[in-house]
């Protein structure tokens, strides 16, 4: 991922929090966010990433990969371009894991 250093999180947001457009990394389409909280408490800004593919017959939706992570190192928080990146990639490598793994599911 290649981080925009005119960007506070390193990515354009939209004002919901989720990026303009998806990132693209090694060939996977990665949907990123950015919010205000974690589920659950206050005040613990949280960035996410997600790989989500779709049937191409039908309506149904497979997750491929999905990080949800902390953004502030404690007390008060500022944007972090690296926790941007960092989702993104563990996000890709677990996307990849998936599918190795359901490759090794095919018989010979």
């Amino acid at each position: 991922m290649v981080i925009d250093p005119n960007e506070p999180w390193g990515i354009a947001l939209d004002y919901a929090g989720r990026a303009r457009e998806p990132v693209v990394e090694q060939g996977f389409s990665v949907d990123v966010w950015v919010a205000d909280a974690s589920p659950g408490q206050r005040d613990t800004p949280t960035v996410g990433a997600q790989i989500v593919v779709m049937h191409p017959t039908d309506w149904t939706a497979y997750q491929l990969g999905m990080v949800s992570r902390p953004a502030y190192s404690g007390g008060s928080w500022t944007p972090d371009p690296t926790a941007v990146q960092q989702a993104v990639e563990e996000c890709v490598q677990q996307a990849i894991d998936h599918l190795d793994w359901l490759a090794s599911l095919r018989p010979e």
